[in-house]
């Protein structure tokens, strides 16, 4: 399942896992650029650096598991592609940011979020920046020219017309950016609500109001259906059997392009938007094996794919995008059979079972963080369907904390080991591949 690096002890270091919270923090909320005096402060980076060599030093045991092993592959695979498509230090460049944006982030991640309360800390970050987006995007509703009271950040679209599509700092400045991210945050409001108290609740009702307010205020549709999409996924994992749900997924990415295909009629945006996947579809055709080059999608076609599955798969070939989806579905896919089998074995009297109480209630805040994380990485995957966000530091993060989730419940049972290992892990590298024979399908029938 993992490799792992000789040693024999086990170590926790809390000093690595304060400034994976800084980085997290300034990652997110981005403070330093609130301020014109700081704005060139390279606080992310040096924080990111900090985390990694307190990690190596001093975390045991480090392991590096089936998402670490795909996304570390693309490195080659992507200079690689570079060089054959005529741009081999674009390549290397490229490669270099996926390292940094991808590989480091997840594996932080994933090797030092150890505790439930590690987890809710960041969770809690998450929210907060989130609330900080939103009361943001609120202000530049009514203020002049749009700007909001976070430094240079303003709202975009023709304010003249009254569309103020709002935005914040980094690389939050995209509204699309910015909805994807309130998405992935909803689950989150509805963990703390259903764990707490009567303020919490409050508070957690409140914040989910917020979130809507601000996916409302971005102005954007794919975060509006990734939103929608939340609430369908969750009545079908809660109440449908696998089969069930299994035909969903595979009848999604045909629904969504019949959507896609309706609005097209009305609206030109879409219609380019189909245009796109079509083109990127081609991409692949022509170029199986090493796609079109990493970053090279524009400059193909115009514009980029607007469906972060497809711009993969056009830009890195028939080996990149299984490794890029292999790591994404692996971890969605682990996420829902440890749901699935929690739930058929807490309908089962189990006298049996030989964990402690403190265990088993240690598993059962297990078990709901992971059913938290996992509809956040829906989140991710309805709303990247839309736009091309196949790199965001974002996935990186949220997958990260899920990989961690996962890697704490193994430990607890190591039943569920089965369903977090090698095999699954390749099973995925093929499962990925519906997404983008769904679209193809759909789009060769004229939809």
């Amino acid at each position: 399942m993992a490799r792992k690096f000789p040693t024999n002890e086990e170590k926790d270091s809390t000093a690595a896992f304060f400034f994976l919270f800084l980085y997290t923090a300034s990652t997110l909320i981005r403070p330093h650029e609130m301020f014109q005096a700081s704005t060139e402060w390279i606080l992310i980076k040096t924080f990111a650096i900090i985390t990694f060599c307190l990690v190596l030093m001093v975390q045991r045991p480090l392991k590096l598991y089936p998402q670490h092993w795909m996304l570390l592959a693309l490195i080659p695979l992507i200079v690689m592609s570079g060089f054959l498509n005529g741009s081999g230090m674009f390549g290397i460049e490229e490669a270099k940011k996926l390292f940094i944006s991808a590989i480091i982030p997840l594996f932080l991640m994933s090797t030092c979020i150890t505790t439930i309360k590690r987890q809710h800390i960041l969770m809690a970050v998450c929210l907060i920046a989130s609330l900080l987006m939103v009361h943001n995007g609120h202000v530049q509703q009514t203020a002049f020219e749009g700007f909001g009271w976070a430094l240079n950040s303003h709202s975009v679209g023709y304010i003249d017309l009254g569309e103020r599509r709002i935005t914040y700092l980094g690389f939050f400045n995209d509204p699309n950016d910015l909805g994807m991210f309130l998405v992935m945050n909803i689950p989150f409001a509805f963990y703390f609500y259903n764990k707490g108290q009567f303020l919490l609740k409050l508070a957690m009702l409140a914040t989910l109001g917020a979130l809507g307010y601000g996916i409302y205020l971005t102005g954007s549709r794919g975060s509006m259906l990734g939103a929608g999409g939340l609430l369908g996924v969750y009545l079908l994992v809660v109440n449908a059997g696998p089969k069930l749900f299994i035909t969903t997924a595979i009848l999604s990415p045909i629904a969504a392009t019949i959507v896609a295909s309706l609005q097209s009629n009305i609206d030109a945006s879409a219609n380019g938007r189909l245009e796109a996947w079509y083109a990127g579809i081609q991409m692949l055709m022509h170029n199986p094996i090493f796609g079109i080059g990493k970053g090279q999608f524009f400059d193909h076609h115009g514009l980029v794919a607007h469906n972060s599955y497809i711009h993969v798969a056009g830009e890195l070939g028939i080996p990149g995008y299984s490794l890029w989806g292999g790591a994404l579905i692996f971890t969605v896919l682990t996420g829902y059979l440890i749901i699935k089998a929690s739930k058929l074995k807490n309908n089962l009297s189990d006298k049996t079972d030989e964990l402690t109480e403190e265990k088993n209630s240690a598993f059962e805040n297990e078990r709901l963080l992971n059913k938290t994380l996992f509809f956040s990485m829906i989140g991710f995957m309805i709303t990247g369907f839309f736009i091309s966000r196949m790199f965001t530091l974002l996935l990186f993060i949220f997958m990260g904390m899920t990989v961690a989730s996962h890697i704490r419940i193994v430990k607890l049972k190591s039943e569920y080991k089965q369903y977090f290992n090698n095999s699954l892990a390749f099973k995925s590298m093929g499962y990925c591949w519906v997404v983008i024979i769904a679209v193809y399908v759909s789009l060769k029938l004229g939809l």
